[in-house]
């Protein structure tokens, strides 16, 4: 897989709702192997975290009353929190060459968390001003 083929899968993938790695499961199990592989793909992948994940849940739910517990679980969701602004940061570093990306992502963001309009209208729109901007050579 060439690194060209993996970024446009890996674009695709963060298009399609869903998380990432497993639309990206499904495209390269079906692209290797064809409807069984991306089957078996996404199977392989998510089976057993969704039953560990049911799992601790049911372990949660009686033991939700401990404080330690409820301490860990908070502590497991800031290091997500953690880790998923750090990707968000490592994903931007190519923005910061390009103001007019900057300008959009932030009036997206903008859009979103102060505004409180619905994802639903951002995306499609701010879609449409980054194909313009990128035709422009802006982006």
């Amino acid at each position: 897989m060439t690194q060209e083929d993996f970024t446009q899968t890996i674009g695709l993938c963060q298009f399609l709702p869903g998380p990432n790695i497993g639309n990206a499961s499904i495209v390269l199990g079906k692209r290797w192997f064809g409807l069984k592989g991306s089957v078996v793909a996404f199977l392989g992948l998510f089976a057993l975290p969704f039953v560990w994940v049911l799992a601790l849940g049911a372990v949660y739910v009686h033991f939700s009353s401990v404080h330690v517990l409820r301490a860990i679980v908070t502590g497991v969701g800031a290091a997500g929190a953690g880790f998923f602004l750090a990707t968000a940061i490592k994903l931007a570093r190519p923005l910061a060459s390009k103001p007019a990306g900057l300008v959009l992502a932030l009036a997206c963001l903008l859009a979103v968390a102060v505004g409180r309009i619905s994802l639903f209208y951002v995306l499609p729109l701010g879609a449409l001003a980054a194909m313009a901007l990128s035709y422009r050579k802006l982006v």
